[in-house]
């Protein structure tokens, strides 16, 4: 007796085989469906993660020239990368971290030094800047504008860290003097807290370009060792960052 043999191959068979192309249309539509509707939660909920750099911007006391309370801070810049989740469509909750360096005035720096020593004609100072770094969580929110625009904002709270400047001063006396001496970094952290807004621009559903507007204010107490002994140097630390980044949506 011949077996009657048949060849494994299920796409042989005509009808079969239109099964087979009607089941890859089905996953191919599944899959197109998956993901616009990711697409759709992502701008529903519009989680992120974000870098940014840009401008900070002493102000106040932080800034003011004089040797009893300021600190003669200028311009310099910041790096931060933030991430949030959004709950809701307007509301989330994320984490924000930033390093911060202001630069040192050490021309009006040196006048005030000279005017207040007798015996000080001139000096020449090098100074490191302020380093600021911070690290915060908080609420988010966004709310649209118009098309890809969207409006942001966050209210955070956590730790603010600072390392005051390590000067070196090469003075010239009237009579005589040290011909150098150095001021030492100190360190200093609080509790502190941390507002801004911002703009969005979706260039498309996977990230998009943000311009943020930040307020610091806290005050730091620097201690240093003297001859003497130890003391605190008060002083208030107070910035805005504008800044540019890239988000990457979630």
């Amino acid at each position: 007796m011949k077996a009657n043999l048949r060849h494994p191959n299920f796409l042989s068979e005509p009808g079969s085989f239109f099964c087979f192309i009607k089941g890859q249309k089905r996953l191919m539509l599944l899959g197109w469906l998956l993901i616009i509707s990711g697409i759709n939660f992502a701008q529903d909920k519009p989680s992120f993660i974000a870098i940014r750099g840009g401008a900070s911007i002493p102000f106040g006391q932080y800034t003011y020239k004089n040797l009893e309370n300021g600190s003669f801070a200028l311009t310099g810049f910041d790096i931060s990368a933030e991430g949030a989740w959004f709950f809701k469509p307007k509301f989330g909750v994320g984490v924000s971290a930033g390093l911060n360096f202001h630069p040192v005035d050490v021309g009006p720096l040196g006048w005030e030094k000279v005017k207040n020593d007798p015996f000080l004609e001139d000096v020449y100072i090098r100074s490191d800047p302020y380093t600021i770094m911070t690290a915060m969580a908080g609420f988010y929110t966004q709310l649209p504008i118009k098309g890809k625009f969207f409006m942001t904002g966050k209210i955070l709270g956590g730790v603010l860290w600072g390392k005051s400047p390590y000067q070196l001063y090469k003075p010239q006396y009237y009579l005589t003097g040290p011909s150098y001496f150095e001021i030492t970094s100190a360190t200093d952290w609080k509790i502190s807290w941390q507002a801004g807004t911002g703009l969005r621009y979706n260039i498309s559903p996977c990230f998009g370009l943000v311009f943020d507007v930040e307020i610091f204010y806290d005050e730091l107490g620097f201690t240093f060792n003297s001859s003497t002994g130890t003391y605190t140097d008060k002083r208030i630390i107070s910035f805005v960052n504008t800044t540019l980044g890239v988000r990457f949506n979630l």
